[in-house]
C-alpha cells in the first residue's frame, strides 16, 4: 500500500476517540489551570523549553510568534521575554483574562491576546514560529495545514500521547464509557509531515501529574471531563463514587502521562 497524505488524513478524520472540550469547560477550568501552570516547576519547564528553542536557532530577539490555544498565557509570556512579538489566541475569554494579567504582571508590551477559535482566526501575515502547545485546537488535517500556512519559519506542536489514572478509569466504567489511554494525534501529524518531505524532530516527556480538588470542585470537574452534564443518572454515579473515596472532603488523582513534542522547519 502506498501511504500518501490522503491515507493519513482519512485516518485522522475517522478517529473520533475523544470529544473536544467546550468553551464552557475551559472557562470553568481557567482559574485552576492558571494556578497549576504557575507553579515553580511549571515555570522552570517553560524557561527550559524557550531556551532550547533559542539554542536550536528557532528563536531570537527579532522573532514573531503565534500561540494557538494559548490558555492562561504562561508560555506566551515566557516567549515574549525573548522575542519581538507574541500573539496568543484562545476561544475562552476567561483564559485570556488570565493571559493578559500574566503579561501585565511581567510588564510586557509586546503581547497581544485575541478572543478567537482557530477556525475563525485570520492570519494577516506569517510568523517566524507558530506553536500549538497542549491545545485541542489542532484536531484535524485542515487545522494542521492552516498552522503551517501561518508560519514562515518553524512550527511546534505538543500533545499527550498517553495518559492514565485509576480514578478516571473507574469513573468511565461507572458511566458506561470507554476509557482511552493512548491518543493518536501526534502519530497522524508526524506521518502527514513525512509524506510531504518534512522530517520533524520528535521527543517524549514522561511524568506523573497529581491533582487535588475539594469534593464539590471534583464533582463539577469530572462531570465535565466525562461529558455527562446532560445525563443526571451518569453524573449522580460520579458524585456518589467521589463521595465514597473523598478524604477530608478532598479528592486526589494521580495521572501517569507521556507528552509528545514535535518541531519542524517549513519546507
Amino acid at each position: 500500500m502506498h501511504l500518501n497524505s490522503e491515507y493519513f488524513e482519512e485516518l485522522w478524520l475517522c478517529d473520533n476517540q475523544k470529544k473536544e472540550p467546550t468553551v464552557e469547560f475551559w472557562d470553568f477550568r481557567a482559574e485552576e489551570y492558571n494556578l497549576s501552570s504557575s507553579t515553580e516547576n511549571a515555570q522552570l519547564n517553560r524557561k527550559e523549553k524557550v531556551q532550547t528553542l533559542i539554542d536550536k536557532g528557532i528563536l531570537n530577539s527579532e522573532s514573531t510568534v503565534l500561540d494557538i490555544g494559548c490558555g492562561s498565557g504562561q508560555f506566551a509570556v515566557e516567549l515574549a521575554k525573548k522575542t519581538r512579538k507574541v500573539v496568543g489566541l484562545d476561544f475562552s475569554e476567561k483564559m485570556l483574562s488570565y493571559a493578559r494579567a500574566n503579561a501585565s504582571a511581567e510588564g510586557l508590551k509586546n503581547t497581544a491576546f485575541i478572543h478567537s477559535d482557530w477556525n475563525s482566526f485570520e492570519c494577516a501575515e506569517p510568523f517566524d514560529l507558530v506553536i500549538a502547545s497542549m491545545t485541542p485546537a489542532i484536531h484535524g488535517p485542515d487545522h494542521l495545514y492552516k498552522m503551517m500556512d501561518c508560519s514562515r519559519g518553524f512550527c511546534y506542536v505538543s500533545s499527550f500521547v498517553e495518559r492514565h489514572s485509576s480514578l478516571k478509569e473507574k469513573l468511565y466504567s461507572l458511566t458506561d464509557q470507554n476509557y482511552i489511554r493512548q491518543f493518536n494525534k501526534m502519530n497522524y501529524i508526524f506521518n502527514l509531515l513525512w509524506t510531504k518531505g518534512i522530517f520533524p524532530e520528535l521527543t517524549y516527556e514522561a511524568g506523573i501529574h497529581k491533582r487535588v480538588f475539594p469534593l464539590a470542585k471534583a464533582k463539577a470537574i469530572y462531570t465535565r471531563e466525562l461529558s455527562v452534564l446532560e445525563s443526571p443518572d451518569q453524573a449522580n454515579r460520579i458524585h456518589q463514587y467521589l463521595e465514597e473515596i473523598a478524604e477530608n472532603e478532598t479528592v486526589a488523582e494521580s495521572l501517569q502521562q507521556r507528552k509528545g513534542e514535535m518541531i519542524w522547519k517549513q519546507a
